[in-house]
């Protein structure tokens, strides 16, 4: 499964067709002749080396060059990489991997078009490749069209029912897609497949968030007991309990999660909102002053300053805050009520 930061899911730009079954297949030539010799030089790695005289006594053997590929990725030369599969392919098309490589390395370019007629190459040869139809679902996943993308996926689990990635990635299509209760089907298959699949478990987790159901903290803690050091779990397990008002319980993670990034900002302001719940008003100063220190323009940290000296009486101080919080963030609605309630009561 391709993996990409959710920040880049991008509008792509293509000609696909949304239909599954008007697939069209494109095929590359097989170009037959005998390869040039290849040299070596002071700066070339030594593993290319090697593979390059491997390949001077073997012109014509399709691996080796597959094998080059994956050494120049290793070193992040993608043209070379993706030339040497080019060579592989014109020695030997019959090979749906071939394919397969070729369309994540044209992956990593953002060569979307070229990605996707490799998939379909990949699978006119192998029509019962599951690895090609899962890649070709998650292409149409980021491109949000999503029932091509859950008919694909489903293809995929047709041919590998316990592939715990493709169950993963169902569930995600099925998220995007806004059927939660069968997401969430998916991501417990996936765990039952695989029990140390952290993504997974981050994924059940925010969903039971969002249902409001303690089922959260299991799955949180789950994550955390895979990596006890994530950052996401912590602050989701923390953010469950300040929502169901387990304040004591959400300090705590949140005080583990500052243990591991000391000025991790919705943190902290997390932190001073638990404390103002508990009408802790000075202790919740200092954790929304805390912000403040590491960005003068967090516009949340002088809106929850701004509650917590109204609520101490200091309404000057607290319209101020409000004011710079509005010079900030115009349209933070919050901030706007609370400085017109405290105007009317002056």
């Amino acid at each position: 499964m391709y993996r990409v930061p959710c920040s880049m899911l991008r509008a792509v730009c293509l000609s696909i067709a949304c239909c599954p079954l008007s697939i069209l297949f494109f095929s590359c030539g097989n170009e037959e002749g005998e390869q040039q010799a290849v040299s070596s030089n002071d700066s070339t790695p030594a593993d290319i080396r090697a593979i390059n005289e491997k390949i001077n006594s073997d012109r014509n053997n399709p691996n080796l060059y597959v094998e080059r590929s994956k050494a120049y990725l290793a070193h992040k030369d993608f043209e070379a990489a993706i030339s040497d599969m080019k060579i592989a392919l014109s020695i030997d098309s019959s090979k749906a991997s071939y394919y397969i490589f070729l369309s994540d390395l044209y992956f990593t370019q953002n060569k979307t078009r070229d990605t996707r007629d490799m998939l379909r190459r990949a699978m006119q040869l192998d029509t019962g490749n599951a690895e090609a139809m899962m890649k070709y679902s998650q292409l149409f996943y980021l491109l949000r069209k999503y029932d091509t993308a859950i008919f694909f996926i489903n293809r995929s689990l047709h041919f590998d029912r316990a592939n715990a990635t493709a169950n993963f990635q169902k569930g995600m299509i099925l998220k995007e897609a806004g059927d939660t209760a069968k997401s969430i089907l998916g991501f417990q298959s996936a765990v039952e497949l695989n029990p140390d699949y952290f993504d997974a478990y981050m994924q059940l987790g925010i969903l039971f968030s969002i249902k409001k159901n303690p089922l959260a903290v299991e799955y949180f803690n789950t994550a955390l007991k895979i990596e006890p050091k994530s950052i996401e779990a912590l602050y989701g397990m923390g953010k469950f309990l300040q929502d169901a008002g387990q304040y004591d319980n959400a300090l705590k993670s949140y005080e583990n999660l500052l243990a591991i990034s000391p000025e991790n900002p919705d943190a902290v302001f997390n932190m001073g909102a638990v404390y103002y719940e508990q009408k802790k008003f000075k202790e919740a100063i200092k954790m929304f002053e805390r912000t403040l220190q590491r960005d003068v323009n967090f516009h949340r940290g002088y809106y929850g300053r701004g509650r917590c000296y109204e609520a101490l009486g200091e309404k000057q101080k607290a319209m101020d805050d409000y004011r710079h919080c509005l010079a900030i963030k115009p349209d933070f609605d919050l901030a706007a009520i609370q400085l017109d309630i405290a105007l009317r009561k002056k």
